[in-house]
């Protein structure tokens, strides 16, 4: 009986133990967050718009480097006023601001901040031999606020933006293939999965199959 009782102490103990450092933990990955979020407001760059009725404000923040061309870009969010429960702001990725170190002037990626970027990727060919990769194209998912979604791609410093195929319900996946210089994408079309592959050189569709009706 003493055993058993030492054992359902020992066991009792252990359980308090481990609720506790599962609280601090709480606790403490709570406070990590705050400062990531406070440490994010503080570098970021607050440009406010005209549109007082929106109470909106464009943010410029997370500094992004393409080294081998010697290109950095920002993201420009579009900032609701007010905070959420986190204590962070509600943020929507509306473009990108390019930037080169050899003194050129600035470059947007969109002509306006009236899209959202749901998607963007710097697409690369990787040097077996060298075991360096090169930044060909910067892809991204667009949604206007009248369409559906586009599949755009850019050069690697933002010039040159096209959009490949528009009005899209929804891109599923997207792939890029180096070697032939092609983006195959796996898109939604009204009730139809297709999957589209383009030339990115000549910016043209190579094929375009059903894959299934939704």
């Amino acid at each position: 009986m003493e055993n058993n009782k030492i054992f359902l102490t020992i066991n009792r103990v252990n359980s308090i133990l481990f609720l506790l450092l599962l609280t601090t933990s709480l606790i403490g990955a709570f406070f990590i967050f705050q400062e990531i979020t406070k440490s994010t407001r503080i570098n970021a760059v607050e440009i406010a718009t005209p549109d007082k009725e929106t109470k909106e404000i464009i943010e410029l923040s997370d500094v992004e480097t393409i080294r081998d061309k010697g290109i950095q870009y920002i993201r420009v969010y579009s900032k609701r006023d007010g905070v959420l429960n986190s204590g962070g702001y509600s943020r929507t990725l509306r473009n990108l601001l390019f930037l080169s170190q050899i003194g050129e002037e600035p470059i947007w990626l969109l002509p306006d901040n009236n899209s959202q970027i749901i998607e963007h990727r710097v697409l690369t060919t990787y040097d077996n031999q060298t075991n360096e990769s090169t930044s060909d194209y910067i892809y991204v998912e667009i949604l206007p606020k009248s369409e559906g979604v586009s599949a755009c791609v850019s050069a690697a410093d933002g010039t040159t933006l096209e959009c490949l195929d528009t009005g899209l319900n929804k891109i599923i996946q997207y792939e890029y293939f180096s070697d032939k210089q092609t983006l195959g994408l796996l898109v939604q079309v009204s009730d139809e999965l297709r999957y589209k592959v383009f030339n990115l050189v000549s910016k043209k569709l190579e094929s375009d199959k059903f894959v299934i009706k939704l």
